[in-house]
C-alpha cells in the first residue's frame, strides 16, 4: 500500500528532485489541480537549484491560477521570446518566466502559429542554457494543435541527462481520435503524479508507466484518490505514494 503525505511534507522533505528530471501530471481539469500541483513543486525546485529558471509554456488565452501563480512566484510574463528586461528588475534576472504568447482569438491558424513560434524559441533556450525546466501547461495542445510531437519527443527522449527536464501536464492522457500522446510520455518521466479519473481510456494510459508496479494496483488506486490529491509514482525506484495535495496555502 503507498503512504501518505501532505503536500507540503512531500515537496520539502519527501521529494527527490534533480536537474534533468522530467515530471508529468496527469488529470482532468479544473477538479484535479494540476497547476497548483505543478507550480508548487516548480516552487521547490527553483529553491533547491536557484541557477534554474522555469520557463513556463502557457496556451491558453486566459488562467487565473497561472496569472496568479506566475505573480506568487515574481516570474516575468512575457508574450515574446527572448523576454525584454523589465527595467523595474534593473540588471536582477527573475527567477523563472511565463511565456504567455497574445493571440486574436480570430484567427485560429494565425493564433497556432505565433504560439509555436514563440514556444519552439523557448524550448530552444533552455536546451541551450542547461541545467533548465520547461513546463509545457497542456502538453496534448502543443502536439495535437501545434504540431509539435517530433521536438518535444526529441526533448524527452534526449535531453534528461544533459539536464533539461521537461515538465507536462494533460486532461487528456489517452488523446483523441487520430492524434494521441506518444509512449514516451509515458516512459520516460522520473516522476508522475496521477489523479483520479473517469474515463477508463485514460485510465488504460496510465497502465504504460510500466515502471515495475502492478497496472492493475495503479488503476485501483487511483479510483479511491479524493479530489486534488495525487498518486505519485517515482520510476527509478519504482516507488510509490499518495499526495493529500490539496493545501489553503496554495490556494490562488
Amino acid at each position: 500500500m503507498p503512504e501518505h503525505y501532505a503536500l507540503d511534507e512531500f515537496r520539502e522533505r519527501r521529494w527527490d528532485y534533480r536537474p534533468g528530471h522530467h515530471v508529468a501530471a496527469f488529470g482532468p481539469t479544473q477538479i484535479a489541480g494540476k497547476s497548483t500541483l505543478m507550480f508548487s513543486l516548480l516552487d521547490r525546485a527553483r529553491r533547491s537549484y536557484p541557477e534554474i529558471r522555469p520557463v513556463v509554456l502557457v496556451m491558453k488565452h486566459s488562467d487565473r491560477v497561472v496569472a496568479a501563480w506566475t505573480r506568487r512566484l515574481d516570474f516575468q510574463e512575457t508574450p515574446l521570446w527572448p523576454p525584454r528586461r523589465q527595467l523595474r528588475r534593473g540588471l536582477e534576472r527573475p527567477p523563472g518566466y511565463t511565456v504567455w504568447p497574445a493571440q486574436s482569438l480570430i484567427d485560429e491558424d494565425a493564433d497556432n502559429a505565433h504560439l509555436e513560434r514563440q514556444f519552439r524559441a523557448a524550448i530552444a533556450g533552455c536546451r541551450l542554457h542547461r541545467p533548465s525546466i520547461t513546463f509545457a501547461d497542456e502538453i496534448y495542445g502543443l502536439i495535437a494543435e501545434l504540431g509539435m510531437r517530433r521536438l518535444l519527443t526529441a526533448v524527452v527522449t534526449r535531453d534528461s541527462g544533459a539536464g533539461h527536464g521537461l515538465w507536462y501536464a494533460t486532461q487528456k492522457p489517452s488523446g483523441t481520435q487520430g492524434i494521441s500522446i506518444p509512449g514516451f510520455f509515458f516512459n520516460s518521466a522520473e516522476h508522475m503524479f496521477l489523479s483520479k479519473d473517469g474515463e477508463e481510456r485514460n485510465r488504460q494510459r496510465y497502465g504504460e508507466i510500466g515502471c515495475g508496479i502492478d497496472p492493475q494496483a495503479i488503476e485501483r488506486e487511483t479510483l479511491k484518490l479524493q479530489p486534488y490529491s495525487w498518486l505519485y509514482i517515482r520510476r527509478s525506484g519504482p516507488q510509490w505514494a499518495v499526495i493529500d495535495a490539496y493545501d489553503p496555502s496554495l490556494a490562488v
